[in-house]
C-alpha cells in the first residue's frame, strides 16, 4: 500500500542531536507538495505546537500528550480525552509514596490532558510502570519515555491516536509510516508495521518491523 501519511516521535527522531537536519527538512517539504501529509507525535503537552511553529516545522496535524489530544495546524482541538481530577489526585499521591521520585505532576484539581513522573533512570521508571499498571491499569494507559512516565486515559496512546488521524484524512490503516525511537513508541510502532531510528533505544529497535537512519531518509525511501 503506498504510504499516505507520515506519523513521527519527535526527541530522538526527528529531532536528533538537537537539531532536525536539511535532508530531513526538505524530505518533508517534497512529501508535502506531493499531497500526502506529515505530522508529529510526541509525549509533549500543548505547548509543543508553538514549539513546532518556532521550528518552521511544517506539519498537518500534531498528536501530543501522548495521543490524549490531536490538534490541527491551526490548533483546533481535532480530539481530546482529559483525566478527570479525582483520577490524577489519586495518580499524585501514588508517585508522592515514591522517596526517588525525581518530580511529579500536582493536581490542580482540573481535568488534564495526561499526568508525568520523573525516575532516576528508565530502568526504574520501567519498574515503577509495572506497579501503576496493577494500580491503575483498568483505567489509564501508561508509557515509559527515557525516565519520564506519561499518563493517560485507558486506550489513549500514540497508537490510538494514529488510527484518529487516518480517520480524519479519511486513509486506510496500511497507508501509514509510524518512526520512534523509545518505549513510550513501541505500541505504535509494532501496532501500525512501522519503523525505528537506529540511533533509538536497543531494545526498541530490536522488536522493530523496520529500521532507518532518519526520517529524512524514510521519506526519500517511500517517495
Amino acid at each position: 500500500m503506498k504510504k499516505m501519511l507520515i506519523a513521527t516521535d519527535y526527541d530522538g527522531t526527528l529531532r536528533q542531536n538537537g537539531v532536525i537536519d536539511a535532508q530531513t527538512r526538505d524530505a518533508i517539504d517534497r512529501w508535502r507538495k506531493s499531497g500526502r501529509f506529515f505530522g508529529v507525535v510526541t509525549g509533549r503537552g500543548i505547548d509543543f505546537y508553538d514549539t513546532a511553529r518556532e521550528e518552521g516545522l511544517p506539519f498537518d496535524y500534531l498528536i501530543v500528550c501522548t495521543g490524549s489530544l490531536i490538534l490541527g495546524p491551526d490548533k483546533h482541538i481535532l480530539y481530546e480525552s482529559l483525566i478527570p481530577a479525582k483520577t490524577f489526585a489519586e495518580i499524585e499521591h501514588a508517585m508522592a509514596l515514591y522517596p526517588d521520585v525525581v518530580d511529579y505532576n500536582k493536581s490542580s484539581g482540573t481535568p488534564r490532558h495526561h499526568y508525568y513522573a520523573t525516575f532516576p533512570s528508565q530502568k526504574r521508571a520501567l519498574q515503577v510502570q509495572k506497579e501503576l499498571l496493577k494500580q491503575f491499569g483498568d483505567t489509564l494507559s501508561i508509557f515509559v519515555n527515557g525516565p519520564h512516565i506519561n499518563i493517560g486515559n485507558c486506550g489513549t496512546g500514540k497508537a490510538q491516536g494514529v488510527l484518529l488521524v487516518l480517520q480524519q484524512f479519511a486513509l486506510p490503516a496500511d497507508s501509514v509510516a509510524v518512526v520512534g525511537d523509545d518505549f513510550n513508541d513501541l505500541e505504535m510502532i509494532l501496532a501500525h508495521d512501522g519503523w525505528a531510528v537506529e540511533s533509538g533505544r536497543k531494545d526498541v529497535v530490536a522488536q522493530s518491523p523496520h529500521t532507518c537512519k532518519s526520517v529524512g531518509d524514510l521519506i526519500d525511501s517511500l517517495l
